[in-house]
């Protein structure tokens, strides 16, 4: 299986949002949108990657197979100095490529970036509760549990809850 890491481009849009689309008709799929909700237009994709490319405390990456994407990590920075050494990280990774290492790679590489681009202290995300394997994931690069969302997603007519995770980065 040869994985390739890289950040996104503005050519990437179209087949990014035929990634998240797909994502959100997967059954019990554990990110906060459901399936039609997805409705960024290529031109605001192309956008958003460029604007995430251009702040110093941003990255998106893609995991790629043949070409095709089969996993995304977003970390992204906020604009305000008291608040820019923090950043939220997103991350999914497409059906049929879990428990690859595919995640882990996505994770080594946002960590990394962290580490080096010198503006960033905190990474941040939230993780469905019931999500074990992504928590197993998060713990393993040193990601703590600081709280709990109770009842902060409805899906299904269920609410269900997410915990906040997050990891300093010494400088």
């Amino acid at each position: 299986m040869n994985i390739t890491i890289r950040e996104a481009r503005p050519e990437d849009a179209g087949s990014l949002i035929a990634y998240v689309q797909a994502l959100t008709e997967e059954e019990d799929i554990d990110i906060g949108l459901g399936p039609g909700e997805f409705q960024m237009t290529e031109q605001q994709e192309r956008q958003f990657i460029l604007d995430v490319a251009a702040e110093g405390n941003s990255i998106m990456l893609l995991a790629l197979a043949s070409g095709e994407i089969v996993g995304q990590l977003t970390l992204k920075g906020r604009p305000r100095r008291a608040v820019r050494h923090s950043t939220v990280l997103s991350m999914s990774v497409k059906k049929g490529w879990r428990g690859r290492g595919i995640g882990n790679r996505l994770m080594q590489a946002a960590v990394a970036y962290a580490r080096e681009c010198g503006a960033i202290r905190r990474i941040e995300l939230f993780v469905f509760a019931r999500n074990a394997g992504a928590i197993h994931l998060y713990e393993k690069f040193g990601f703590q549990v600081e709280g709990r969302r109770r009842r902060a997603i409805y899906r299904k007519g269920t609410y269900l809850d997410d915990l906040l995770m997050a990891l300093w980065i010494e400088p």
